[in-house]
């Protein structure tokens, strides 16, 4: 590894920029093969970092969640409980509710949902930072 690129790891450890660390041979690889100029490989670079901070980020919410599975609003079913509004849980899912330092309560009998719905909102929470 030469002078140059010795430093550059140096600077991207610094800067915590561990993914671009990591991939650099394949990023600067990629940004080749798509002939980037210097804005847009800088770009790319940073999208894939953020991204996988934030895949980083949701997954240890998920993980110190402790939630009992995983559930997501697009696997519910509002078709088989027709008395819960999905416009309703739509506008939940924004998370507002957090933000306004509300708190959420979902009551009803067993078998209907609630466990489902509380995990999706959850994890969308936590997929907006919240």
């Amino acid at each position: 590894m030469n002078a140059e690129y010795e430093y550059l790891f140096k600077l991207l450890t610094r800067l915590k920029l561990v993914m671009i660390k990591e991939k650099l041979d394949f990023l600067l690889e990629e940004a080749s093969k798509k002939d980037m100029n210097l804005r847009e490989a800088l770009t790319f670079f940073c999208e894939q970092e953020v991204q996988n901070k934030d895949h980083k980020r949701i997954q240890m919410g998920i993980n110190l969640a402790k939630f009992p599975f995983s559930r997501t609003l697009d696997q519910f079913d509002f078709s088989a409980q027709p008395s819960i509004d999905n416009g309703q849980i739509r506008e939940l899912s924004t998370c507002r509710w957090i933000g306004n330092g509300d708190a959420l309560l979902l009551l009803g009998p067993p078998g209907v949902g609630k466990t489902h719905l509380a995990i999706s909102l959850g994890r969308e929470a936590i997929r907006q930072g919240q």
